[in-house]
């Protein structure tokens, strides 16, 4: 059986990671801070509850890895937004997207290149943005953060290929979640910009990023590496 850890994978994008992996069979240990709706799922699931913002503690998956005797693929899924422009972030807000949605991105990667270059197999999956790729407004914070993500990809992706393992990003774009739903219910004509924009002419679902990422983990993915995947339904290329 294979086995997954999957940061954030209590809720949201993250828990239907966690149902998608269980599906296919797959083991799976989720991070979080909190049970989350984990209590809904069944099957092969295990929390650990960790602080991820304590970035440099990569202690968890050394003990994940013990249990469960290997970690076949790390998905770094936990993240956090921030609605500003750059002139009113502060210190402390700054830091804090950067110790979770980075450094412990970072930590945890190399981490798990450690622990599986001697099976000289493994695959890391790092949730970035559209962000990631374009500019969003008033979300500097987040966008830096989530770039920064892909060039720490693409870096793992070269630096780890020689031990067998592979890294890619998923860049999610518009994703009808509960948070979405009710970002944009007070803003309806923003919701309608934006889907005007998709070329489908609709969100994406969580288990439509969900496919992506257990593709990307998967053996089927086996010659894919470096990649900085949308899953945006055209957004970034629309009118």
């Amino acid at each position: 059986m294979k086995v997954v850890v999957i940061t954030g994978g209590n809720k949201g994008l993250g828990l239907a990671q966690t149902r998608r992996f269980l599906d296919d069979g797959w083991q799976v240990h989720v991070v979080a801070r909190s049970e989350g709706e984990l209590g809904d799922v069944a099957g092969d699931v295990t929390l650990h509850e960790v602080d991820l913002g304590n970035w440099s503690d990569t202690a968890w998956l050394d003990r994940i890895a013990e249990r469960a005797g290997q970690v076949d693929a790390l998905v770094n899924n936990a993240g956090m937004h921030l609605k500003k422009p750059a002139w009113e972030v502060s210190p402390d807000e700054l830091d804090e997207r950067l110790n979770l949605n980075v450094k412990a991105v970072f930590r945890a990667s190399g981490r798990f290149v450690e622990l599986n270059r001697d099976r000289g197999r493994g695959a890391i999956v790092n949730i970035s943005s559209m962000g990631g790729l374009m500019a969003l407004p008033d979300a500097a914070a987040y966008v830096t953060s989530k770039t920064a993500v892909i060039g720490l990809t693409r870096s793992l992706a070269v630096d780890a290929a020689k031990y067998g393992i592979r890294c890619n990003a998923v860049c999610p774009g518009f994703i009808d979640t509960d948070m979405t739903r009710a970002v944009l219910a007070k803003d309806p004509a923003r919701r309608d910009k934006i889907e005007g924009r998709i070329p489908g002419g609709k969100f994406g679902t969580p288990e439509d990023v969900a496919d992506v990422v257990h593709y990307l983990a998967s053996d089927r993915a086996a010659y894919v590496n470096g990649a900085a995947l949308p899953v945006d339904g055209g957004y970034a290329i629309g009118f």
